[in-house]
């Protein structure tokens, strides 16, 4: 009572006070007042693909940023400002890939504005923005974060949900441009002050289980909210459920960048690596980048991963990246992949859509375990299925409309829908 009269007899102090007080229910006005206005959106006729089957001649009710309702287009009567008709296309939730380090051509960490863009016009709703080793640059990596951080903060609306962190942690024995003056064995005051920084952007890391101080760096890592995943790495079954217990959930861009550093006891057998135990340990869901003609993963290794993980432990990614300069001028390559200058894989050039196109190819699968895998599973190991990966009513209306052959004609983010 004593503070509120000084106030009082002093108006020099209130001022300030009532000036914030006005300042904050503005803000809050105008933003009420954008959401009021955000047209509601009706899509008729599409073929809706839902979390286990595909209903037919659908319609969903968009307001608010958000999907209202879905059903049989007779079930749903509407006045939304916009009417949509899909004409037979299928309706799924946009693509989310946590494993992208570019949109092909541009960099994230160089542009993140261009190719969020262009990964947005392509289906891609949700993305990590991955750092790999070889961008990462010795001693400067805080900067780098920093950097990227100030950035996209400035992005009004952005697909870009974090980054994930393919490095230091690796094995500098696998993979492609091993950056020797970056990689190392986790460094528990480097990556504390990583996480106490920059804790809400990194979502997502990949480490090699097998290195020094690796099980003490998931365990940190997992308890402050963050993915681990296994890649770049020659670790043992034994490693592998070591890192599991700790925390670890994931294998990155499975049979890629692997090895065994076990030989077998008698000749003709073999002693199980990371890409067999990861087919066994039901913890695990396996990333793939299914590029056009198999160059990543053989089709055959594809069907045996969807028959042994099935597709709830599945997650298809691109790992796409970006024009360097030791890219051949000239290569007889398919295009979809990367080829560094020593004519070794090193990421590719793969759309979301394509690498569920080829996916399918390769197994068969139908299209609500496709867009399990493409959506709704790395959405749920983000902790976001309750907000993306899905159809389902509540959800934010990220949706992308396409053709059977998986042409993407409209993509929606958070209720808006972009020019392609």
């Amino acid at each position: 009572m004593r503070e509120a009269l000084r106030l009082i007899a002093d108006p020099t102090e209130v001022i300030p006070l009532l000036t914030l007080f006005v300042s904050c229910v503005l803000a809050k006005t105008a933003l009420y007042s954008h959401q009021k206005k955000m047209p509601s959106i009706l899509i008729r006729h599409c073929r809706a693909i839902c979390a286990d089957h595909v209903l037919p001649d659908a319609t969903i009710l968009i307001k608010d940023g958000l999907i209202k309702e879905i059903g049989a287009d007779a079930e749903i009567r509407s006045d939304a400002t916009t009417v949509i008709d899909a004409q037979g296309q299928y309706l799924a939730p946009g693509f989310v890939d946590v494993h992208c380090h570019g949109d092909g051509t541009n960099r994230f960490f160089d542009d993140p504005t261009t190719v969020s863009r262009n990964l947005l016009q392509q289906g891609t709703t949700t993305v990590l923005a991955t750092l790999g080793y070889s961008d990462m640059k010795s001693g400067n990596i805080d900067r780098q974060l920093r950097d990227f951080q100030q950035t996209t903060q400035s992005l009004e609306t952005s697909n870009i949900a974090g980054i994930h962190m393919e490095g230091p942690y690796v094995n500098p024995k696998y993979g492609a441009q091993t950056n020797r003056g970056v990689i190392k064995n986790p460094d528990a005051n480097e990556y504390r002050t990583w996480l106490e920084e920059f804790g809400d952007l990194i979502k997502w890391w990949t480490c090699a289980p097998e290195l020094p101080g690796a099980i003490p760096f998931i365990e940190t890592a997992v308890q402050n909210g963050g993915v681990v995943g296994a890649g770049h790495s020659e670790a043992t079954p034994e490693q592998l459920k070591a890192a599991i217990d700790a925390g670890l959930r994931v294998v990155t861009h499975w049979s890629n960048a692997t090895g065994n550093p076990i030989a077998a006891q008698y000749k003709g057998t073999r002693y199980p690596g990371i890409d067999e135990a990861a087919l066994v340990f039901d913890e695990l869901t396996a990333e793939i980048i299914p590029d056009e003609h198999g160059l990543h993963v053989h089709p055959l290794m594809a069907q045996l991963l969807f028959k042994a993980k099935g597709p709830e432990r599945i997650m298809i990614i691109t790992d796409a990246g970006y024009s360097r300069d030791d890219d051949p001028v000239e290569t007889d390559k398919p295009c979809d992949v990367s080829i560094d200058g020593n004519g070794d894989l090193a990421g590719s050039r793969l759309t979301m859509s394509g690498a569920c196109r080829n996916f399918q190819r390769f197994t068969n699968c139908s299209w609500p375990e496709l867009f399990r895998m493409a959506a709704l599973n790395p959405a749920a190991l983000l902790g976001l299925d309750h907000e993306i990966g899905s159809l389902e009513p509540g959800n934010r209306a990220d949706l992308i409309l396409f053709d059977h052959d998986l042409s993407v004609s409209k993509v929606c983010l958070r209720g808006v829908f972009t020019e392609i």
